[in-house]
């Protein structure tokens, strides 16, 4: 049980602060691990928090990309997306689990509202150009690079004491669509909105020194010693791309980021609420007691 006393000290810091969460497909695969994580956003909005929540729908695109005949590739954690793939994307993301999550969410005690990234034109992207991965120069198709972000709608719904449940796609500018991993669209909009915190909610535990083990959680990170793990192939796949997500969050002005499991009872409020924390914080500098002081304002 998280001690009231100390945990209020951090939700008096969180309170009137905007805190993006972003949540993986796999977190929210089955209703009971969606009700466990509503319940801990429930308890961090009625605390104070300006929350918006953002999502994937990894699995859940692939079981639909199967289901119309195409398989579903991956190269480095990033999606391959053809038209069949996006069109499975659209169906996944903003045709299903949003709904269900949103439901979710507002049986929880949070008032959620749910809407797809190119909602309003609130996320733009362009086309990214064939890119340099693992397996050489790979095109990744319809998968967009961010050119804008409004955050008027989201400011809106935030101002109105809503919970935004923001999903991919976004808009191409031009009446279309382009894919966008959840984790880095998270990021944009925490840069775009100002926030305190990012928190990527994931299937594993937290960033990991050994990526075969479980159990090596670092508690703390600096952004070089997050390169770092990077150059030494400790983050790979889907962790991959959560480490360029942090680095724009980071470098954008949010002040920490966390990423901690989505799949146990009670790790995010653990990693939130307790001097010890559950998953990793990552900073751009080391910092004394990291744990000890639960919020700085950027």
């Amino acid at each position: 049980m998280i001690d009231l006393f100390r945990a209020s000290e951090y939700a008096r810091l969180h309170r009137g602060q905007v805190v993006v969460v972003k949540v993986g497909g796999g977190c929210l695969a089955g209703p009971g691990r969606r009700r466990s994580l509503a319940r801990q956003l429930s308890v961090l909005a009625s605390l104070g928090a300006r929350l918006v929540v953002v999502h994937g729908g990894g699995p859940q695109t692939g079981e639909l990309q199967v289901l119309l005949g195409e398989e579903p590739r991956t190269v480095d954690g990033r999606r391959v997306t053809t038209p069949t793939g996006l069109r499975a994307l659209r169906m996944a993301t903003a045709g299903e689990v949003n709904g269900e999550w949103t439901a979710a969410l507002c049986a929880a005690g949070a008032p959620a509202v749910g809407l797809c990234a190119a909602s309003a034109g609130m996320v733009v992207g362009a086309r990214r150009p064939p890119m340099e991965t693992s397996e050489g120069v790979i095109d990744l198709g319809l998968v967009g690079d961010v050119q804008s972000v409004d955050p008027a709608p989201l400011d809106a719904l935030l101002a109105a004491e809503l919970v935004p449940v923001v999903c991919p796609p976004v808009a191409d500018g031009a009446g279309g669509i382009l894919n966008l991993n959840a984790d880095l669209l998270a990021a944009e909009l925490a840069c775009s909105l100002g926030a305190a915190k990012l928190v990527l909610a994931t299937e594993a535990a937290g960033v990991l020194s050994a990526p075969s083990d479980p159990t090596s959680v670092l508690s703390t990170l600096t952004l070089a010693e997050l390169g770092d793990l990077a150059d030494q192939g400790a983050l790979q796949d889907g962790m991959a791309v959560k480490a360029a997500a942090v680095r724009r969050a980071l470098e954008g002005g949010v002040a920490r980021v966390h990423v901690v499991s989505g799949t146990t009872a009670e790790d995010l409020l653990g990693e939130l609420y307790t001097t010890h924390g559950t998953g990793t914080l990552v900073t751009l500098e080391r910092e004394t007691a990291p744990h000890a002081e639960p919020l700085v304002s950027p």
